[in-house]
Parts: C-alpha cells; structure tokens; sequence
C-alpha cells in the first residue's frame, strides 16, 4: 500500500514538473518573442539605406541633406553656407520620348555626372563614399538637386560652381539611337543671409533659379526683389488677356528667299506687344511665360487670324508668297487647333497650301501619339509643316522619318558662325545632307553675309532668312515690300 502510495506521489510530483517546465517554457518562448519584435521595432525607426536615398538614381535624398545640415548648423551657427539648387530642364520630353524606365536610366546618368564635376570640391558637404569616390550630390525628387557648400573662405563659389555646371556638364546622351540633350539650370540661396532653415533656402533658391531660366543671363543667385517676381509675372500675364482684345499686339514679318532665283518663298511672322508701360516687348519676354500660363491658345488664335487676313491680302493683290506662323506645343495638342484653320481659311477664302506652320522639337515630344496624329491632319489639310531650330533639341533620325514635315529649319546659333567655325560648318553640312537624304527642303535662319550664303548653296542649301535679305517689319507693310523686292530683282542684270 505504501508503495502503490509512494510511486503514485512521484508520478504526480513529476507530472507538476513537466506542466511547471511547459508553462516556463511557453513563457521563455513569449518573452523572447516580445524582444525579438521590440528590437525590430527599433530597427525600423531608425533611417536605413533606403530612407536616405532617392529610389531613382540612387543619391542622398533631401531627409539626408535635412539631417546633416541641421547637424553642421548647430556645430557651427557663425559659418556661411551656400545651397545649390540644380534642376534638369527638358526632361519632361526626355521621358516621353524615352519611356518611364529608360529615363530613369538617363536621369542616374546625369546626376552621376553633375557628382564627378564636385570630385574636387572639397568645399562640398561630402554625405558618403562609394569606392573611394565621395557623394555630395543630393537628388531632393523628380529632377531637382542641391549641393551644400561651406563658402566661409569662397562667397562665390556656389556662383562658380552653377557656371560650371551649366556649361560643362550637359554633353548630350545617345539611348536607343535618340540624342538626348539636357540643360541643368541653377539657383541659389546663402545661409544667413536668405534664410535659416533648409526649407526657406530651397524656397529662394527655387526662385533664383525661376528668375534666372525665365530671363536669360540674369544671375542665379537669390535677391529679395525676386519675391516679387512671381507677382510679377501674373500681372503681365493678366495683362496680356487684355492686349489681345486691346489691339495692343502687332506682327513683325521676315521674308524666307530662295537664294539663287531671289524669289520670296514665304515670311515669317513674330508677335511683338505694345505694352503700354514697358514699350515694345520681343516675343522672348512674354511668350515662354504665356505658354506655362496658359495665355498661349488665344495669344495663337490672334496671330493665325491676323497671318490668315494677310495670305488674302496677297491672294488679292496676286502676290505668290507663303505665311508662316510659329506654334507651341500646347498649340499642336489643342483638338481645336484645326477646326479654327479651317473657318480662318473659310472666312478668307484662301488655300491651307499657302499657310506654314513652323513648330520645335520639344513641341513633339510633350505628346508624341497625340503630336503626330495632329501633324497628319494638318498635313492631310494641305498645310506646309516646317521643323524649327532643327539641330538644338532630340535629334531622332528614326523618329524623323515618320514625321509629315517638308521642312527644316536649321538654328541661327549655327549659321551665324558658318564659315568662321569647322565644328558649325560639320554639323549644318551633316543637317543638310540628311534632309536632302529624306527630301525634305533646309531653311537657313541668321543669314546675315554673302559669304555665309554662298557657303550654304555650295552646301546644297537654297533657302535662307535672315538680316542679308531683310530685318523683321511691321506685317502691314508686307504686300508693298514684296512688289518692290520683286522689281528691284526684275530690274538687276
């Protein structure tokens, strides 16, 4: 009995064993799980890799620049910084052309190559270094950059810096057979001069760079007149909705000639304002900004209406000249583009054949599907379709080809140095020879000396425009201008 009594103890002080184990056991697993999933915890809320650096090409982000900035700030408050700003212009078409993947290639590319231009900047907040090579680029998103300088000893080197860039770094790309050419653009901000914190100086260096992009040679540096800009440039725009109603725009016209008949083939027209402060404004001081202010479309319908009324003129007055007229890219995108030409070509009674519409590269590209659809339709109208600043943007053999265009138009910046410059006279040869090769006609812009002329009818070239022939004129005037330019070359031997 006392045996059956005793093994029946043990046996349940061991079975109180095994369930006090198991339950520590359960417990010791709980516990460990909790610390496991506290520790990762704190893994997580600390910034790795990829929460300091852009996913796209693979640089520091604007967290990493915030981080190491507020850092260098506390340690050294009395120091002077400089932020610069760089942005990547173009690109919007670079991504249409290329495709999402591909462009994201390209942009790595360039911030790869803006990164070696700072190798010996020493000056340059350094964040990291990958195989020796320090990493001072910071990509803030999109295509927008900065580089954090120390300019205690060098006040302008950010100003140095952003020429630099600007003139050395953008050498044009070639990706599945596509010349992709790119500008990066600067703008910058002094630390305490325009700011104390890093989102205030990304503010006005963000307007330096706008001021300095919209109004060509100005200096990229921040100035406190610039806050007005903004303002600024929305008055001017609200201004220009009532000179179109106002009559206060004129066009200027610019005879295209043949230049061994002497014939004129067409003119080309530009609008100029009559502002009724600033006097007359260039096209180049309002256009670019009507464009991204959505003032273009009824600037445009005024210029066809008016270039439209002159192509009757001459019809009336039988005169056999054409009329060409510049469009932008929102232009070309616009459904009512060709229902509008119609009824102008309807009210006038006139011929699309005697029309030309001249438009950019970059006018292509903002939509290639929907730009090419709507050449084809200007083309099925019978209007001449005219590839302007042909050489300046992304030359595509491939892509021209498909194109419905007649013409080229070769850049004035090439012309202009023809027969002073072997590299200008390669490249207009080699412009020449591939339009010729796709039958299509060259227009030489800036032609201003005979020598530059005879240069280009050697080359093949027979067009041209520019200050040899005339100056740009009131469009009024035209008709007169072109029956006495018809004599003149009747009368010489």
């Amino acid at each position: 009995m006392f045996c059956r009594s005793a093994a029946v103890s043990v046996i349940s002080l061991l079975s109180g064993l095994l369930v006090l184990a198991f339950i520590y056991l359960v417990k010791l697993k709980f516990d460990l799980y909790k610390l496991g999933k506290s520790k990762r915890g704190q893994k997580n809320t600390q910034p790795g890799f990829y929460s300091l650096h852009d996913d796209v090409s693979g640089f520091p982000n604007k967290f990493f620049l915030q981080q190491q900035s507020e850092q260098l700030l506390l340690r050294a408050p009395e120091q002077s910084y400089s932020l610069l700003l760089i942005k990547i212009s173009r690109f919007a078409q670079i991504n249409q052309l290329l495709g999402h993947s591909n462009s994201n290639l390209v942009l790595a590319q360039i911030a790869q190559r803006i990164n070696d231009q700072l190798e010996t900047t020493e000056q340059a907040l350094t964040f990291e270094f990958r195989q020796q090579h320090p990493i001072r680029l910071c990509h803030l998103g999109g295509v927008d950059f900065a580089v954090w300088l120390d300019s205690s000893d060098k006040p302008h080197l950010a100003e140095y810096l952003a020429d630099n860039l600007e003139k050395n770094v953008p050498e044009a790309m070639i990706v599945h057979g596509c010349t992709v050419d790119y500008r990066p653009q600067c703008g910058i901000a002094h630390y305490p001069e325009h700011g104390s914190q890093l989102n205030e100086l990304l503010e006005r260096a963000y307007l330096a760079l706008q001021h300095h992009s919209g109004l060509q040679g100005k200096s990229q540096v921040f100035t406190a007149d610039m806050l007005h800009y903004t303002s600024d440039r929305l008055a001017l725009m609200a201004a220009l909705r009532q000179a179109i109603t106002d009559g206060q725009l004129v066009l200027y016209v610019q005879p295209q000639i043949d230049m061994q008949s002497r014939q004129v083939l067409a003119g080309e027209v530009f609008v100029r304002w009559r502002h009724p402060t600033k006097g007359l404004l260039a096209p180049a001081e309002f256009l670019q900004l009507a464009e991204e202010m959505g003032v273009i479309y009824p600037l445009t319908q005024w210029v066809l209406n008016e270039a439209v009324s002159m192509m009757a003129t001459l019809k009336q007055a039988k005169l056999d000249c054409k009329i060409a007229v510049n469009i932008s890219s929102k232009d070309l995108l616009h459904d009512e583009l060709i229902d509008s030409l119609e009824q102008l070509f309807d009210k006038y009674q006139v011929k699309p054949q005697q029309m030309m519409l001249e438009l950019q590269e970059s006018a292509l590209l903002a939509n290639p599907p929907k730009a090419m659809s709507m050449l084809q339709r200007l083309h099925r109208l019978g209007v001449e379709l005219a590839l302007d600043d042909f050489g300046t943007g992304f030359s595509s053999l491939a892509y021209l080809r498909q194109l419905p265009v007649q013409h080229v138009k070769v850049d004035c910046s090439f012309i202009n140095e023809l027969h002073k410059s072997d590299m200008h006279s390669a490249i207009t040869g080699a412009i020449i020879d591939m339009a010729r090769n796709l039958s299509l006609g060259v227009i030489a812009e800036g032609v201003e000396e005979v020598e530059v002329e005879q240069k280009l009818l050697r080359m093949g070239c027979s067009r041209g425009q520019g200050f040899l022939y005339s100056r740009p004129f009131e469009l009024g005037g035209f008709a007169v201008w072109l029956k006495q330019w018809q004599q003149n070359e009747t009368k010489s031997p």
